[in-house]
């Protein structure tokens, strides 16, 4: 039975949530304050797909007006102008690489403050359900997770988007026909994704859940340190920890082995698509129906095309595993303090430090009293002494009086004001 109740604790985490909008108004409160860089960072993307599509229609341009007829006039212009993307390239991919990396280490660290600050805010009860290393996981593992997606994830996710839409565009233009033939594959490749979704969305879901969980193992086994030498306990925590450690390993194998098929059922269909470009649009070369320079930059388009599609599997998987820590972040950020200040505390100026327990219960679990119906007086100056057992609330008053927990019924007076309006 305490086996299943430890199991079920440490297996809270797992939940199967779809993308929640309030997640992304939320996570959108921190970008607003960078807006600008994150404007900039998409325009910088949209000149680089700009850029990259204008590469291969150079080489159509090189080969079919001076390769193939032999006319080198104007052939230099074409060099420096392709000399002049592949800079343009470098200097943007810089700048946009920089600026990503930027907001989102930002963007990390007012999380990181918020998160803090709330944590200092919420009443010891809290702490007492929630393990330290899963706190510590929601600062330090979730937050990277969310810098992940947004400097290699929706970010970069519009520059893929901007990519395959105009390569999609310069190929319709090109030949409608060899376009036709070519997407095509479309179908194989909407299917591949569909399953390859569905799979790593469940499986990121939980590889969350349990380096959560192993990291809250690890944190009391370390502090309880003592406590396990005395009972020499090692043999069976290292069972325990082989157990969060092997689940672990067994859900990100799966994922390994989602990707690891996915990425080459992509480069088939690529391959498959580039087949048919050889020999629909070969055909057509030979007929003279089409210029060996167009049957190049499609072949070229290809790589282009599927490319940015890889990407935006792989950048799926980041995003799902930055939602799924996102929705922790903020379910902790959303838990409100039990224990808050009055809104017009009572002041005290000359503090005497009389003491008054009225008829006073407290529970750390609902209705499994500590305290009873607990009544004394205590003045200032004197002194008072309180025996029992363990276990029996010798602490626990001392706990209620600082209210680092609240009663469930009586009142606690210092100086004949109510703990609960003084300020």
């Amino acid at each position: 039975m305490k086996n299943q109740a430890r199991q079920n604790f440490y297996e809270k985490d797992i939940e199967e949530k779809q993308l929640d909008r309030k997640v992304v108004l939320k996570l959108l409160r921190y970008v607003a304050p960078y807006k600008f860089i994150m404007a900039l960072t998409v325009l910088l993307l949209l000149a680089i797909a700009g850029l990259e599509v204008t590469g291969p229609y150079l080489i159509k341009v090189a080969i079919d007006r001076h390769l193939s007829t032999g006319q080198m006039d104007g052939f230099l212009y074409i060099i420096i102008i392709f000399a002049s993307v592949l800079a343009g390239l470098f200097i943007f991919r810089f700048l946009q690489q920089y600026l990503t990396e930027y907001l989102g280490q930002k963007i990390m660290y007012d999380l990181r403050m918020d998160i803090f600050r709330h944590i200092q805010k919420m009443e010891m009860s809290f702490f007492d359900k929630n393990p330290t290393g899963r706190i510590l996981t929601r600062v330090t593992t979730d937050v990277q997770a969310l810098n992940e997606m947004l400097s290699s994830g929706i970010v970069t996710f519009f520059g893929d988007i901007f990519m395959i839409a105009g390569v999609t565009i310069v190929m319709i233009s090109l030949n409608l026909k060899l376009s036709l033939v070519t997407f095509s594959v479309l179908i194989l490749l909407a299917a591949a994704t569909f399953v390859f979704r569905k799979k790593v969305r469940v499986s990121f879901k939980i590889i969350r859940a349990k380096i959560s969980n192993m990291n809250s193992f690890i944190h009391e086994a370390v502090t309880g340190i003592n406590t396990i030498k005395l009972f020499n306990r090692e043999d069976i925590n290292n069972s325990e920890f082989g157990h969060f450690n092997e689940g672990y390993l067994i859900q990100y194998l799966k994922t390994i082995f989602y990707y690891s098929v996915f990425f080459p059922v992509v480069g088939f269909i690529s391959t498959i698509a580039v087949a048919l470009i050889i020999w629909y649009g070969g055909g057509q070369v030979v007929k003279s129906i089409l210029t060996l320079g167009t049957l190049v930059a499609f072949i070229q388009y290809i790589e282009k095309f599927f490319h940015p599609i890889s990407d935006l599997a792989e950048k799926f998987g980041i995003i799902q595993e930055a939602v799924a820590a996102s929705e922790r972040i903020f379910s902790l950020l959303d838990e409100k303090p039990k224990i808050l200040s009055p809104a017009s505390p009572v002041k005290v100026c000359d503090i005497k430090g009389n003491i008054r327990f009225e008829n006073v219960w407290f529970a750390y679990e609902k209705d499994n009293y500590i305290l009873q119906d607990i009544s004394f007086t205590l003045e200032s100056g004197k002194s008072i002494a309180i025996v029992g057992a363990t276990g029996s609330g010798k602490t626990s008053i001392i706990n209620i009086l600082n209210r680092f927990y609240d009663i469930q019924k009586g009142s606690i007076f210092l100086d004949n004001i109510n703990i609960k309006e003084r300020g």
